[in-house]
């Protein structure tokens, strides 16, 4: 188990990469998991409909949603893991903003990030895009009918770039998500919870 101390840990990963089923995962040891409510974006359906024209309203809120969950459950729940990251919302707006329009997303987040507590973990779920898009389709999310192949493998580049750029100050445990299956496999959720709590401990 981990220790009782304030814990905060974000996981990242591209769509349909298990980020939502891990957080739960953590749960086993007593981390609370705080999902992202993407629903609440108001521009989210909009986006998907239309990425080039809703791109920045959309990806501007949900860095303040998520800005916003942070900082409100970290004032209540000491050991906390999200299933967004500050990381994942720059990725996205380096694959869909201008130039113009990244420079102000990313300006924000200077601003927003030292207002949060640190980040303890950051869990990068590895998962190529054939495996994203076969686990898109059979979720079955109507919005999400228009994700392409194209669209996962430059998220998942754009990711890999972030956490790459983050350096040693950052304590990041990668985990390839496309070989190991912590949704079905008890084994490998055991493994996972291992490697987690060796990390943080």
């Amino acid at each position: 188990m981990f220790s009782r101390g304030a814990m905060r840990i974000e996981i990242c990963g591209g769509i349909a990469s298990g980020k939502t089923t891990l957080a739960r995962l953590l749960a086993r040891n007593n981390i609370t998991p705080i999902l992202e409510r993407f629903r609440d974006n108001p521009f989210y359906e909009a986006f998907y409909r239309d990425p080039v024209a809703h791109a920045f309203e959309t990806e501007i809120t949900f860095l303040l949603l998520h800005y916003h969950q942070i900082k409100i459950v970290s004032q209540k729940k000491k050991r906390i893991c999200c299933d967004f990251s500050l990381v994942l919302d720059h990725a996205y707006a380096q694959v869909t903003l201008p130039r113009a329009q990244l420079k102000t997303f990313r300006d924000l987040q200077m601003f927003l990030r030292p207002q949060l507590p640190r980040r303890d973990l950051l869990i990068h779920l590895v998962c190529d895009a054939d495996s994203e898009l076969a686990r898109i389709r059979k979720r079955g999310r109507g919005t999400e009918t228009r994700i392409t192949h194209t669209y996962l493998n430059a998220l998942n580049r754009s990711l890999a770039r972030r956490v790459d750029s983050l350096g040693r100050s950052e304590c990041v445990l990668s985990i390839n998500s496309t070989r190991r299956d912590f949704a079905h496999s008890e084994a490998v959720r055991r493994q996972v919870l291992k490697e987690v709590t060796d990390m943080v401990s």
